[in-house]
């Protein structure tokens, strides 16, 4: 496979997707923070008398937090990958997937 010469156009892809994997990991942290300060962290503070019982109302917004976070951090992952497949069809000419 020979590659091609990059142009603007290539390089425009590989900065979409990068924007895409930089969101994907940050969102990806947002999920697994959200979701664990939610399942883990809070009851087991609550049932160890550290914190009051009126800190649970906490999780109920945390939830829907991981839940979209989450959902987002796929669709930013099929994008980026989405783009990187269309860029290595144009640099790569003969790549088929």
């Amino acid at each position: 496979m020979d590659p091609r010469v990059m142009g603007p156009e290539q390089w425009n892809q590989v900065s979409v997707a990068l924007t895409h994997m930089f969101l994907f990991v940050g969102l990806a942290i947002n999920t697994a923070l959200a979701f664990l300060l939610g399942h883990g962290v809070i009851p087991s503070l609550v049932s160890n008398s550290y914190t009051p019982q009126s800190v649970l109302t906490i999780r109920r917004v945390l939830y829907p937090i991981a839940g979209i976070s989450l959902v987002l951090a796929l669709f930013a992952l099929s994008r980026a990958i989405s783009v990187m497949v269309a860029f290595l069809q144009q640099f790569f000419p003969r790549f088929a997937i």
